[in-house]
């Protein structure tokens, strides 16, 4: 949750709102999912990390929030590899078992 005192700095989970705009930037790329091949809204950060945004119709702060949990590194799971142009496949694929 906000604090009153990150409202007022325009801060959002510890990010300030510019920062989180500026090096984040959707984009539309085929994904590789388990069903097949599909068009997927993805997230480029610092112009060199590529998520999946499963978040498509949120906007404003929750929009913001969530590409902040992207900054942040809580989003791992999501990351995308592209192996040609336009299509992406998952880093850590969710089939994969990993053993501890």
């Amino acid at each position: 949750m906000r604090s009153p005192f990150d409202a007022l700095l325009g801060r959002i989970d510890g990010l300030a709102k510019a920062s989180i705009a500026r090096r984040t930037v959707p984009c539309y790329k085929f994904v590789l999912e388990p069903e097949g091949e599909r068009l997927g809204l993805c997230l480029l950060v610092d112009s060199k990390y590529l998520y999946r945004y499963p978040f498509d119709n949120s906007k404003g702060t929750k929009a913001l929030s969530a590409k902040g949990r992207y900054l942040k590194g809580e989003m791992e799971h999501l990351r995308l590899r592209e192996f040609q142009p336009g299509l992406c496949r998952y880093v850590h694929p969710q089939s994969v078992s990993r053993a501890v």
